[in-house]
């Protein structure tokens, strides 16, 4: 059985209007159907969340008497507190955090974490300097809540985006691009570090063709938020340890259509910021996609956007592949010709091998798999 951080259990399929359906947006989670819970289907999650509407007699039945396959984790309800039938249901169970199923998610997923204990901060390289650390922090706890806008109606807080693109800046301005890679490459999550990535790599690349600073702190918030549309994917497909199937890789795909979904009635995010997050996937030739644009619509901030993406997709390491040499990634790039700003590429390549990027060949693994870019 493969690890998932929180199981969720529920008599059948989740009911559309729970909470509980948000959790594999935010953790790596599995729905077990109450009647199946055993060691062997609980494996070695950490927390449990039980959905206690629609539950019935049988499904209630068979999970108290298998109760003790997830004794030994916390245990999260959700119920409605004024309903007495749930109520009774979840005191018969066994001991479990209760949670209102109207309560806000942020409740939720606190709790969650709570029992989780993750600290990003942990898994840090040793000789990570100090700038680095706090501006890797920050830009994390931006991404939890930009996840959380991309699943409900709260807005994009901008402040934070704002300020967690002049501190990443400002400490790879100070401390190197170098040291930011190697942070953020320690992240628990493929798919948050590689947002951390090209933020780092677009806000050194604009810094490198000597823009302002305002639009090399723009290339650090759009290099975050550029990915937002794969928040409406659960991340048991993003972190996959393996291969996509043509299913999951088809959903991927569709990332940048639910970005537009997300930040289309967003009018507090930059018009830049937006185009970026939808449309860092065209090429200058229109064989990109979503919407096949070519050339003489893709803004040059877009352009720098692609390529930083490009260039993280192949040098990262999945646990399906070994990462690509910096020097063997940019010559794959200029290999895809008219697809991309040639211009650019070569002076994205000029910033590249000028620093000492060949330890990006050797990656810290504890980033683990997951799926592809």
């Amino acid at each position: 059985m493969p690890h998932s951080e929180v199981i969720l259990i529920s008599d059948g399929p989740l009911p559309m209007d729970s909470p509980v359906r948000k959790i594999p947006f935010f953790f790596g989670a599995r729905l077990i159907d109450m009647a199946k819970v055993s060691p062997k289907t609980a494996g070695d999650a950490s927390v449990a969340i039980i959905e206690l509407l629609g539950s019935s007699k049988p499904g209630m039945s068979a999970l108290k008497s298998s109760w003790g396959s997830i004794a030994e984790i916390p245990v999260i309800g959700i119920i409605d507190k004024s309903d007495r039938r749930e109520m009774t249901q979840a005191a018969a169970l066994g001991e479990m955090d209760l949670v209102d199923r109207e309560a806000p998610l942020a409740l939720l997923l606190h709790q969650v974490k709570k029992y989780l204990k993750t600290d990003i901060l942990k898994d840090l390289p040793k000789d990570t300097p100090e700038r680095t650390a706090q501006a890797f922090s920050k830009a994390n706890a931006f991404l939890e809540t930009l996840c959380m806008s991309a699943v409900s109606d709260a807005s994009i807080q901008i402040r934070a985006m704002e300020d967690s693109a002049k501190d990443a800046l400002s400490a790879i301005d100070l401390e190197g691009l170098l040291a930011w890679m190697q942070a953020v490459e320690s992240h628990h999550s493929p798919t948050y570090s590689h947002s951390l990535k090209v933020a780092g790599l677009a806000g050194a690349f604009a810094r490198h063709l000597k823009w302002s600073e305002a639009d090399c702190r723009e290339m650090v918030a759009g290099g975050l938020v550029h990915d937002i549309g794969k928040m409406r994917i659960p991340l048991t497909i993003l972190d996959k340890p393996g291969r996509l199937t043509d299913e999951e890789r088809s959903l991927i795909a569709k990332h940048p259509v639910f970005g537009q979904e997300i930040l289309k009635p967003r009018l507090e995010v930059p018009y830049e910021i937006k185009r970026m997050a939808i449309q860092h996937h065209e090429y200058l030739d229109g064989s990109g996609y979503p919407n096949h644009l070519k050339a003489d619509r893709i803004s040059q901030k877009v352009r720098v956007m692609t390529i930083c993406d490009i260039f993280t997709a192949l040098t990262e390491e999945r646990a399906y592949k070994e990462p690509i040499p910096p020097r063997q990634a940019i010559a794959m790039m200029k290999n895809m010709g008219p697809k991309l700003d040639q211009d650019l590429l070569r002076q994205f390549s000029d910033m590249i091998l000028d620093r000492v990027f060949a330890e990006l060949s050797k990656p810290v693994s504890a980033a683990g798999g997951g799926a592809a870019a």
